[in-house]
């Protein structure tokens, strides 16, 4: 589609901006500072309008299942929004160094809620498509995730004097994530060769780059090293902007 091929050439765009806007920050703090936590709130903001309208699209009524599923998809990414706007509130408007925990993980661990229930509901719409080999290849790839993360993590939060709060919202964040992973993977395996192929496998990217991002921030807050502008916020970003491509491109080709 050639639509399709413009938003993928805009959004490669958009990558290289953010990837030279981060790597060259040290001829400007401040602006690095300021940035990384301005975009995050603009690009999750973005992200939940393009959900907005797939769930324009798709409602038929309440109580239809894939009603449901796009209305879960956008609950999650709003509170997600939230979260990032009740960080750069803090950050750039209170002046709080690193706000964390703080109200804003109340919104960003809120928003994983509904946007499980979404993808449940979604496999299990067609789960009759799940064979016994796509169920032991998720599970097996969600076990290899989770014993990487937790043996990733364990020594440099456990080693380090936090409080409980603070290492438990170390742990939570990338679990969650691999929670989404685990249902969003078989998602994938389901619809690989179809037309949502492309939609679920950039589902799972930004899902990765979740992961990603939250085991380097959990790192470097245990080791007293995270600073606004660290690689984690650059990631985080591109996670948004996966997310956002992934239901353009859905609304699109189906």
């Amino acid at each position: 589609m050639p639509g399709l091929l413009k938003i993928y050439k805009v959004s490669l765009l958009i990558i290289v901006a953010l990837m030279l806007i981060y790597a060259f920050q040290g001829y400007y703090s401040e602006f690095i500072s300021f940035f990384s936590n301005a975009f995050p709130p603009l690009i999750a903001g973005a992200t939940v309008i393009i959900s907005g309208f797939s769930l324009g699209k798709y409602w038929h009524k309440a109580g239809e299942q894939f009603s449901i599923v796009w209305l879960c998809f956008t609950c999650g990414l709003f509170l997600w929004f939230m979260g990032e706007a009740t960080w750069a509130g803090y950050t750039i408007i209170l002046g709080v160094e690193l706000p964390y925990p703080s109200v804003a993980d109340i919104f960003w661990v809120s928003g994983y809620i509904p946007f499980l229930i979404a993808l449940l509901l979604y496999v299990k719409i067609f789960s009759p498509a799940i064979s016994w080999k796509m169920f032991l290849a998720s599970m097996l790839t969600t076990l290899g995730l989770a014993i990487f993360v937790s043996v990733a993590l364990i020594t440099p939060i456990v080693g380090v004097e936090e409080d409980l709060v603070t290492m438990a919202m170390d742990f939570a964040y990338p679990l969650l994530d691999i929670a989404l992973f685990s249902v969003a993977f078989l998602g994938l395996l389901i619809f690989w060769k179809g037309n949502l192929g492309k939609s679920w496998l950039l589902i799972n990217v930004a899902i990765l780059l979740d992961v990603c991002a939250d085991m380097l921030f959990g790192y470097a807050t245990a080791q007293g090293t995270y600073y606004s502008g660290h690689v984690a916020d650059l990631i985080f970003d591109l996670s948004y902007l996966f997310f956002l491509l992934a239901f353009y491109v859905h609304a699109k080709e189906f």
